[in-house]
């Protein structure tokens, strides 16, 4: 039962990783069998930011409990993906199982371009790889603005969808 008054929404933030977030993130985190094929879970992908400089981990906060994590990657190693020297990469987009399903990851997506924009303020876009059999998270993504402008590009697990969000619109 919640504790909050009927018709209150609980308040979806992101935040930079922090130590405090390990155990929610680490230990008790887990995605169903299919969205393993398309997502690492936290603990990898962190591992892989504390490799690489230009990799940020996000976590997504409902009432400041962890719910939900992805990376903002950005430089010369996403080049494969965008010729954008000013684009940001969506990587790892994952909501814990039990907060699935709850709008939390649609609210994320609402936030991040002021959060890119408030502390990546030289990036012009936004954009992800999404395997095209995940017509979930696609929704989510077409719902928050990300543009399918057809790019295509083969995948560990199929064909990919490349989607973009240019930041700054008015």
């Amino acid at each position: 039962m919640s504790s909050m008054p009927e018709g209150t929404e609980p308040k979806v933030e992101l935040k930079f990783f922090r130590p405090e977030y390990e155990k929610a993130l680490f230990e008790n985190y887990q995605v169903s069998a299919e969205q393993e094929k398309y997502t690492a879970l936290p603990v990898r992908a962190i591992q892989l930011c504390r490799e690489d400089r230009d990799r940020h981990p996000i976590v997504i906060l409902v009432d400041k409990r962890p719910v939900g994590f992805f990376v903002l990657h950005r430089g010369d190693r996403i080049r494969s993906i965008t010729e954008s020297p000013r684009a940001m990469l969506v990587r790892s987009l994952s909501v814990n199982l039990p907060d699935q399903g709850k709008g939390y990851a649609k609210r994320a997506m609402n936030l991040l371009p002021k959060f890119v924009s408030d502390y990546f303020p030289d990036m012009n876009e936004i954009v992800l790889v999404i395997n095209q059999h995940n017509q979930a998270a696609l929704h989510i993504y077409e719902q928050a603005g990300f543009e399918d402008r057809g790019h295509r590009k083969e995948g560990p697990v199929g064909p990919q969808v490349l989607l973009h969000y240019r930041m700054n619109r008015k």
